[in-house]
């Protein structure tokens, strides 16, 4: 057996653990001084947590040890002054090209003295102001902002911040230049203080990587489910971060590793794989950039040997389109007439079927409308399946908003089944304008046969036929068909309510003489699906007949309902009172199980196709 059976470890935490050991011989670099609190902080200390978008945290060294989170408190203040302010009124103050030069240059725009961009401490502090301008207590405004992201109630030391404001001259100093241009509105030393008490947050790694998981789950907390931050302002954050989150390191970062980051001279890197997960790492040592050196080891060989660099070159995600068919290949549980199956089928060029998947954006939409440029003649009926789509973005929308106004242009609709996804995505717009919603599949398959039948102008299926034009009592002689009509029982339901439930006995064939009802699964009342749907004309219960057991499924009513029954006792019994008859109504019975087999078979056959 191997190691690996035998070990109950998560497979990921080995894999961080045995990334731990490979970095914590690592002994270049030094503590940051300049903060005299800082200097306090045990080298040794080494940390590395993984959060992921869906929830799971894993974590290896001192993850817990807390620690003042310092610069990378800034892209979190950016996401909040964007949100408070907008992206003009923010960018009027502060600019977005890499600096090139170390976190506390002193980088302003030749004549207008505005910050390159909000990842330096002239940025950080330009945004600190205007948040300071939008709040009576602007401190407990960002310290619940960053506690959204980080999923606990967070708060400042205050050792550090007084260790900070006693020797942040070189910050001060900065306040003021920028106050001096009228980049700042609020007096320079409200700036500065603020600036301070945010970069003295204590967190510690776990916490850092659930800020990150925040960002790459477009701000949304994973442990918690509390958004943090607009999913817009997260891409442009996350922009910022890749540019200029490792200072005149950024460059080097971005080719050797590829994720936007932030880092913080206190030892605290954190990553983002957007959509996937978020890492930290703690370990005080820093490098000339200012940068955790472990931080910076640990994020370089997960980015290599886990392929999470952001420019990956000829990867290619799975194809959109999962499976293609139309409504002749495969069609809704609805249980339909030959006339019907055979019009439907004669017609269905006019329809398409995607079952999609993966991240719908731009370039699956491209698939799909190319796939259906190159139909002749042009669907007119188009469903997309969703169930399996765990995000659309605006591009996307915007290619389904297109494809549903060139459906409606020629008369045609838009289906959306399992649409829940972009309900998710309200802010882009939700569904497009005009584009027919049903909750699963089926129901929309079922909708589209319709439609079909509709504009074939086909025979609208009964909603009533007699006991004597039955399926069941096809060929009968007036004399049989009487001999049977003394036998049979009525059975009457209301919409919703069940005519048989799972498990009951099984002791009658059920002729359906008005009303639709369907045979679903589920629990108790509650039902997850339709397997079949019947109506006026049609038979359940056939199977029984031959099995004798109990009932595998429960069936509904979806309408007022009324089935006369024929017990399995009387058709037996015309065995020997009336063989003739009863060979005839053996032989309806297989002509409905052999019906019904053939439409399973054809769906089979195209799915294993």
């Amino acid at each position: 057996m191997s190691s690996l059976a035998m070990d109950d470890r998560p497979l990921i935490r080995r894999y961080l653990e045995e990334l731990h050991a490979r970095h914590t011989a690592v002994q270049e670099g030094e503590v940051a001084t300049y903060i005299p609190e800082l200097a306090t902080a045990d080298p040794s200390h080494f940390g590395i947590c993984l959060a992921t978008v869906d929830g799971a945290l894993y974590e290896v060294g001192d993850t817990r040890v807390p620690f003042t989170i310092q610069s990378i408190s800034k892209p979190l203040t950016y996401g909040l002054a964007l949100e408070r302010l907008g992206w003009d009124a923010v960018h009027e103050r502060v600019g977005l090209e890499p600096s090139g030069g170390a976190f506390n240059e002193v980088s302003l725009a030749p004549g207008t003295g505005v910050p390159v961009n909000p990842m330096i401490n002239a940025g950080a502090i330009a945004c600190a102001a205007l948040i300071a301008a939008t709040s009576d207590d602007p401190s407990a405004l960002l310290l619940d902002a960053y506690s959204r992201y980080a999923g606990r109630a967070l708060e400042v030391a205050e050792n550090v911040y007084r260790s900070e404001s006693e020797t942040g001259h070189r910050n001060r100093a900065i306040a003021h230049l920028l106050r001096n241009f009228k980049v700042i509105e609020p007096p320079a030393d409200v700036a500065v203080d603020l600036y301070f008490r945010q970069c003295s947050v204590l967190a510690d790694c776990r916490d850092l990587a659930t800020i990150a998981g925040t960002f790459a789950n477009g701000g949304v907390n994973p442990l918690t489910g509390v958004r943090a931050l607009d999913e817009g302002i997260v891409r442009n954050v996350l922009s910022v971060m890749t540019s200029c989150g490792m200072y005149d390191g950024a460059g080097e970062w971005l080719v050797e590793v590829g994720l936007p980051a932030k880092s913080g001279v206190s030892g605290g890197v954190l990553a983002v794989l957007p959509g996937r997960l978020g890492i930290a790492v703690f370990s005080p040592p820093v490098d000339a950039q200012g940068n955790s050196v472990r931080g910076v080891a640990v994020c370089r060989d997960v980015s290599r040997e886990l392929a999470l660099h952001l420019v990956r070159p000829g990867e290619r995600p799975a194809p959109p389109v999962r499976m293609t068919y139309t409504l002749g290949e495969r069609g809704s549980k609805r249980v339909r007439c030959d006339a019907e199956r055979r019009a439907i089928a004669a017609a269905a060029a006019a329809t398409a079927v995607f079952e999609l998947q993966g991240e719908f954006g731009f370039t699956a939409g491209e698939a799909l409308t190319r796939d259906l440029e190159r139909r002749e003649p042009p669907p007119d009926l188009v469903v997309l399946d969703l169930r399996r789509v765990l995000r659309v973005d605006v591009g996307g929308l915007r290619v389904l908003t297109a494809l549903g106004a060139e459906l409606d242009g020629r008369s045609g609709s838009l289906v959306l089944a399992s649409d829940d996804v972009l309900d998710e995505n309200a802010s882009l717009g939700g569904a497009p304008p005009g584009a027919l919603r049903f909750a699963n599949l089926d129901l929309a398959l079922e909708w589209c046969e319709d439609e079909l039948l509709r504009r074939l102008g086909a025979t609208v299926p009964k909603t009533e036929v007699g006991v004597a034009d039955h399926q069941l009592l096809a060929g009968l002689s007036p004399e049989e068909l009487e001999q049977v009509m003394t036998e049979l029982g009525v059975v009457t339901a209301e919409p919703g309510s069940f005519v048989v439930r799972r498990g009951e006995p099984a002791a009658e064939v059920y002729l359906v003489t008005r009303g639709i009802l369907s045979v679903v699964a589920g629990e108790g009342d509650v039902v997850d699906r339709r397997l079949t749907t019947v109506s006026a004309g049609m038979t359940f219960g056939e199977i029984a007949y031959v099995s004798r057991g109990v009932r595998t499924a429960d069936v509904r009513a979806d309408s007022e309902v009324e089935c006369r029954t024929l017990s399995f006792r009387v058709i037996d019994g015309f065995r020997e009172t009336n063989p003739v008859l009863h060979s005839k109504l053996l032989t309806n019975l297989l002509g409905v199980v052999v019906s019904s087999l053939g439409v399973m078979t054809s769906e089979v056959g195209h799915l294993v196709a």
